[in-house]
């Protein structure tokens, strides 16, 4: 059944600074958020208490991503990037990349993808206790990209008016895609993506227009969604959009609602105001059987909601 409600919002742990990026790892189900000035590192299990901050000895922070509950990946605010190993007992940190401009995690874990400047990439894999890194080439102009357990979504530019989604198996663009998407011109601007087997977004953060890329019998089509003010964050589960905003709600948009968009704001399925500090700055989805929404906020507090499935009959 698809998902019709946001419910019990609670505050899970704090870092007291500005939270810019998570990251989730499906198992054993963790949700990792990093902070800037200063940085630390926050990381919640999905389903308890027991959160744990680790201090970093980094000026900034962007990006975060979890190779396993001891392992993460983090993009500096110099686009370095750093492994951090141990995360639980006595971290280390170890320099592993430099001049990247966004980070990708994957929710299996053991992988993540670093975007060069120059437009090359490098995976980043989990060999043991260390992290290494290979860089490749990626044919054409990447904008954005990322990963799900199973595929890399990327954003080219220089094909379509707006650019194109490709969809790839496995963990990096190196394979030919398999599906395809041409971008409508209001996306040109457009440069992160989130990805998913039934919905991908592509955004901009303070942007007030998404454009979703519904797949549906083995093709994609893509269409631009307004809102009536700027997302902060967008997330993707299923055929569901979630996307934050400065005013402090956190908003469902449902596969329904989607497919009705037309060029007015779009109404949200489910609404929430969190009543949190700060305002809402970045969104991960945690879960599927009993999927939870998580907000980390420019405050430094970490929250998690219930997503709730419509119930038949």
């Amino acid at each position: 059944m698809p998902f019709s409600n946001l419910s019990s919002p609670r505050k899970v742990h704090g870092l007291d600074a500005e939270i810019r990026g998570a990251a989730v790892l499906a198992s054993p189900g963790l949700v990792a958020m990093v902070s800037t000035d200063p940085v630390r590192l926050g990381v919640c299990p999905v389903g308890g208490s027991g959160a744990k901050t680790t201090n970093l000895s980094l000026s900034s922070a962007h990006d975060v991503a979890l190779l396993s509950k001891d392992v993460a990946v983090v993009r500096s605010g110099d686009d370095a990037v750093w492994a951090l190993l141990g995360i639980t007992h006595g971290p280390k940190l170890d320099q592993v990349g430099r001049d990247a401009r966004q980070l990708a995690t994957r929710p299996s874990g053991e992988t993540a993808l670093a975007l060069g400047w120059d437009g090359s990439a490098t995976e980043l894999k989990l060999d043991k206790t260390e992290v290494n890194g290979r860089t490749f080439a990626v044919r054409g102009s990447a904008r954005a990209f990322d990963l799900t357990e199973t595929e890399a979504h990327v954003v080219m530019d220089g094909a379509g008016e707006g650019g194109e989604l490709r969809v790839h198996p496995g963990a990096t663009p190196e394979p030919g895609p398999t599906l395809r998407a041409s971008l409508p011109r209001a996306a040109q601007n457009l440069d992160r993506v989130r990805g998913g087997p039934k919905l991908t977004a592509v955004y901009k953060r303070g942007a007030s227009a998404v454009c979703a890329v519904v797949r549906s019998s083995g093709k994609l089509a893509a269409k631009m969604l307004a809102f009536a003010d700027p997302v902060a964050d967008v997330a993707v589960l299923e055929s569901s959009l979630f996307a934050a905003f400065a005013d402090g709600r956190v908003a469902l948009f449902d596969g329904a609602a989607i497919e009705a968009a037309s060029g007015a704001p779009l109404a949200p399925t489910a609404s929430v105001t969190l009543g949190a500090r700060g305002e809402p700055a970045v969104l991960a989805v945690a879960g599927k059987g009993s999927p939870t929404l998580w907000v980390g906020t420019s405050a430094g507090e970490i929250w998690s909601l219930s997503i709730v499935r419509k119930q038949g009959g």
